[in-house]
């Protein structure tokens, strides 16, 4: 159970559940990390627009975006 509460979407205002839906537009899954984020909209919002920004109109292939993101976790040592 997390210390900081997570916004649903059925009880967020509207300005969370309209972010929620351009985050799901976009592809993502909505993760507790966003509904996290919800708590402080303008910080969702400014991870809103970088994410509309880099997904919107995508200038590489799917394929590989996902091998940059790989490498970036390869190169940094991530495990997970």
């Amino acid at each position: 159970m997390s210390r900081i509460s997570l916004v649903e979407p059925d009880l967020a205002n509207d300005e969370i559940r309209e972010m929620f839906r351009r985050m799901e537009k976009l592809g993502f899954t909505l993760l507790n990390v966003f509904k996290l984020w919800a708590n402080n909209p303008k910080a969702a919002s400014g991870f809103l627009l970088i994410a509309e920004a880099l997904y919107a109109e995508p200038k590489l292939l799917p394929r590989h975006r996902e091998l940059a993101y790989l490498r970036a976790s390869q190169v940094n040592d991530c495990h997970y």
